[in-house]
């Protein structure tokens, strides 16, 4: 009898392995079709896995919502096209149910797939955005889903739903204007395609919704409204600096900006909130304190583009008349971006103005346009998208220096000549 119990024992631990489901092997199984673009081919081992190992990897699921779009893009009529749609969702609460760290905004992405397949549910994604957005607002990232909510919310205040009040589409446009703006600052400008392509659609976004609030969001009504709700958001930070950043682009004169900025930057001295400060001085026609900020902006800020941008900034602006300063600072922009062709054209045009007064001769003040045109043709080789401009610069430019013949007369083949005054450079001439 205990001879019996055990061969019995035996075949059931060995009946049970043989029917375990081994997750590792069918997912690489899965792969290694998915990757080879058997996309089809995947499916029904994809689909086991999912159901046998929800928990095993987040592949599972972002490789199942490609798998499912495919044979929604495949679908062979609207029916079946909304079904293998409605799967999508059910995997995205799955998802988030055994992921919820990294799938807070899946309600988000739940209402995008709604939209991106074009199925008629208005108010399903909708509810779906609101929710979303409510929860998880700071892990949104795509330009899309941010004019989409925003828009379907504008859509909703116009035909009159009464849920929605001027004031809480002035609270939207807050968020949604922050998120922009934070986005592009995490993804600087740059010339890597897909970055770039991220920004411009960031860029796009915000125009969009700019020209969707422009009746409402007038410098008016959004001063009355963040006056109005000050006192009861001035210890938020993350209102303060949402606030700042709807006001900063063409209401920085009105007086809450400036009480918004100083009290963002009592709370925390950053490159933003120096940069502020800059502008609410700037706004108060008090321009050594705006150099002042604006340069503790620029030392604080580690992105480098940025920290270009406010120095080309003080260099156009502020200390565009004091010529010594604004080819330092132009320096500076280059020397933290040295792509910023823009930078090259500016301190081209000051050399050229500044031909006669500080050129001593007129072989001089032709030689302060021969470094005008080196200095326009170093903006084409930096950024290549203005050469036309550095092309056309360095054209005009021309017409007024030196040419070869008078270089040649004047015995300067591969001499130099150094120019004093504020320019302080020596131009090094070519070799017959």
């Amino acid at each position: 009898m205990k001879a019996i119990i055990f061969i019995l024992g035996v075949m059931y631990i060995t009946n049970s392995n043989a029917q375990k489901f081994d997750c590792p092997s069918k997912m690489t199984e899965y792969q290694e079709l998915f990757k080879a673009k058997k996309i089809a081919e995947s499916f029904d081992t994809w689909t086991a896995v999912s159901k046998n190992c929800p928990k095993e990897n987040e592949a599972v699921y972002t490789d199942g919502i490609e798998i499912i779009q495919y044979k929604i893009d495949n679908a062979a009529s609207a029916e079946e096209k909304e079904k293998l749609v409605r799967d999508v969702l059910k995997l995205y609460d799955q998802y988030n149910k055994y992921f919820p760290l990294t799938t807070t905004d899946f309600e988000v992405n739940k209402a995008m797939t709604l939209v991106a397949n074009k199925i008629d549910a208005k108010e399903e994604i909708f509810t779906l955005l609101d929710r979303g957005f409510t929860k998880a607002s700071n892990k949104v990232t795509s330009a899309n889903a941010i004019f989409t909510y925003f828009s379907m919310y504008c859509e909703k205040f116009n035909n009159g739903d009464k849920s929605i009040t001027s004031n809480l589409v002035l609270e939207k446009y807050t968020l949604v204007n922050s998120l922009l703006n934070q986005l592009q600052a995490a993804k600087p400008d740059s010339n890597e395609s897909e970055q770039a392509k991220q920004n411009s659609d960031y860029k796009t976004a915000q125009t969009a919704i700019n020209k969707l609030i422009k009746d409402l969001a007038t410098c008016e009504n959004l001063d009355a409204f963040y006056t109005k709700n000050y006192t009861d958001n001035q210890e938020n930070e993350d209102w303060i600096t949402s606030a700042l950043l709807s006001l900063s682009g063409k209401c920085s004169a009105k007086p809450i900006f400036n009480t918004l900025a100083e009290k963002l930057y009592a709370m925390k001295v950053t490159a933003q909130s120096a940069n502020f400060m800059a502008l609410a001085n700037l706004q108060q026609r008090k321009f050594p304190e705006a150099i002042k900020f604006y340069n503790e902006s620029a030392e604080l800020q580690t992105n480098p583009i940025e920290k270009a941008k406010i120095y080309y900034t003080l260099a156009t602006g502020l200390l565009a008349n004091d010529l010594p300063k604004s080819k330092e600072y132009l320096k500076k922009a280059l020397s933290s971006d040295p792509k910023m062709g823009k930078a090259y054209l500016f301190l081209a045009q000051l050399y050229s103005n500044s031909a006669n007064d500080c050129g001593k001769t007129d072989f001089e003040k032709k030689a302060v346009y021969y470094l005008a045109i080196q200095t326009a043709q170093k903006a084409g080789v930096a950024e290549p998208r203005l050469k036309p401009t550095a092309d056309k610069a360095a054209k005009d430019y021309e017409a007024k220096s030196l040419t070869a013949d008078e270089i040649s007369k004047a015995k300067m083949n591969g001499k130099l000549v150094t120019i004093g005054c504020w320019i302080n450079e020596t131009i090094t001439f070519p070799a017959i």
